[in-house]
């Protein structure tokens, strides 16, 4: 019995912000797989919006999205919650360039590089929850 609880995942509230819809739909149901709670924005404004009705453990985000990207929705949330902003996951496949790189060592949050594997997320969040 202690072996099982031991394995057993928390289940948490996430947010997912990615506009690529098949990355999106991977990321969705590979956490959902999971029993977490997951919600899923198709960009930066519609996660802010989100983010104004529900409380999420942790947001999973894209770096680089059209109208509002990673750092600049990770920036609004913050300023939201000062005390404690949600934390974040951020993914990238196109890597990061080196005003992406200062921003993540400022804030310390991890990136999963793409094209990854289910596993790997699960992983991640895991280490972030």
């Amino acid at each position: 019995m202690a072996l099982l609880s031991q394995q057993r995942v928390s289940t948490a509230r996430i947010l997912v912000v990615e506009n690529d819809a098949g990355a999106r739909d991977l990321i969705v149901s590979s956490l959902r797989a999971d029993g977490h709670d997951v919600d899923a924005s198709g960009d930066g404004p519609e996660a802010l919006r989100l983010l104004a009705r529900h409380w999420y453990d942790l947001i999973v985000s894209d770096i680089q999205m059209p109208a509002l990207d990673g750092p600049n929705l990770y920036s609004q949330v913050a300023r939201r919650w000062p005390t404690g902003p949600p934390h974040f996951l951020f993914v990238s496949r196109l890597g990061t360039t080196a005003e992406y790189d200062g921003f993540l060592k400022v804030i310390k949050a991890p990136v999963l590089a793409r094209p990854f594997k289910a596993g790997q997320l699960r992983r991640a969040v895991r280490r972030m929850l």
